[in-house]
């Protein structure tokens, strides 16, 4: 009897998630123990390995969304058949496995960082070896949204299409400083302000809200293959040096895909930072379980009136805040985006 072996379950039970590498070919044997597959979800990497010895069949294809908790392959006892059907009532069975896919350690590496599926390529190296320009070939194909850009492409339209976002902007005034390491202090500034304002820090489940106990902020970071959110517990305890000192590991961890998965659990708020970009107000969309997120803009250095009346140099910055109107009124949100506005020029 054939064993499934199911997709982990990264995030939520039932969310998409890609396989992006096989490590057994279709067929192939395989012992318990042994790495099988590499999976993604939300950014977050997992291996497969092998739950008892067999072979690997059925396998679902990389690229292909597979709801978390269901099967992308079984290990049975024998290798899959492979049925060839004559006419007549004498049809013949024969049994045989897949020739295993020969690629370069190399190429095989590029297709999993690319989310390639090397089965069907036809390798333009000795023997029909797939080298590492057929995978950059098959990748730069036209077609639609695949891989893990998929599964990021449909849950920012879940989002968008299960919550009632409302955007509110305000201008914060920091005077004629420049202000310093900005995103730390946004993040120390939500976390503290959120401590008043419980509607707006934790997560939904459907239409029930959980408020958290604490302030946990994600940080939206920006990576070659697409968004990452890590988050940093409990911000509002932590000194602005240290979340710098921290926001740039996570930084650095992210560039080399080095994030674990307890780096994006207990979120509870987000905030996101366009401002090195040159983008004044924007409308972040929702991190789902949340309920809110703060866009960060650019801090501009603008003629303003001083005390006296008179023009003087200052340096302002929009802030954003998305939230989702079916949980939050938009009085309380303002409160909360008024209090962290204090918290700023406060700091």
């Amino acid at each position: 009897m054939a064993l499934e072996v199911k997709m982990p379950v990264v995030t939520e039970l039932g969310d998409d998630a890609v396989v992006t590498a096989w490590f057994v070919d279709e067929g192939q044997a395989c012992t318990a123990g042994q790495l099988i597959a590499e999976v993604q979800a939300e950014k977050v990497a997992v291996e497969v390995m092998a739950s008892a010895d067999g072979f690997v069949g059925n396998r679902v294809a990389i690229g292909d969304p597979v709801p978390q908790g269901s099967p992308i392959c079984e290990i049975g006892d024998s290798a899959p058949d492979r049925t060839v059907a004559t006419a007549g009532p004498d049809a013949v069975s024969v049994a045989s496995a897949e020739p295993p896919i020969k690629a370069s350690p190399a190429a095989r590496r590029l297709a999993r960082e690319m989310g390639v599926d090397l089965t069907g390529i036809v390798g333009s190296g000795p023997d029909g070896r797939i080298t590492e320009g057929d995978i950059r070939s098959r990748s730069d194909s036209p077609g639609g949204l695949s891989g893990l850009r998929g599964v990021i492409a449909r849950n920012m339209r879940r989002s968008h299409a299960e919550t009632a976002p409302v955007t509110l902007f305000t201008t914060v005034d920091f005077g004629e400083g420049a202000p310093k390491s900005l995103t730390a202090r946004v993040v120390k500034a939500c976390a503290t302000a959120l401590a008043a304002h419980p509607g707006l820090n934790g997560t939904r489940d459907g239409d029930s809200f959980t408020p958290a106990a604490a302030a946990n902020v994600a940080v939206a970071m920006q990576t070659d293959e697409g968004l990452v959110a890590p988050v940093i517990m409990d911000p509002a305890g932590q000194t602005v040096e240290a979340l710098v000192d921290t926001i740039r590991a996570l930084a650095a961890r992210a560039a080399t895909k080095s994030l674990s998965m307890a780096d994006y659990d207990g979120g509870t708020f987000t905030v996101t930072n366009l401002g090195s970009l040159g983008i004044d107000g924007f409308t972040p969309i929702i991190n789902l379980p949340q309920v809110a997120i703060l866009g960060v803009g650019t801090a501009r250095r603008v003629p303003a009136f001083g005390s006296d009346g008179g023009v003087v140099a200052s340096y302002q910055l929009v802030l954003s805040l998305t939230f989702d109107h079916s949980f939050v009124d938009g009085s309380p949100a303002a409160e909360f985006l008024r209090d962290v506005v204090g918290e700023l020029i406060g700091s």
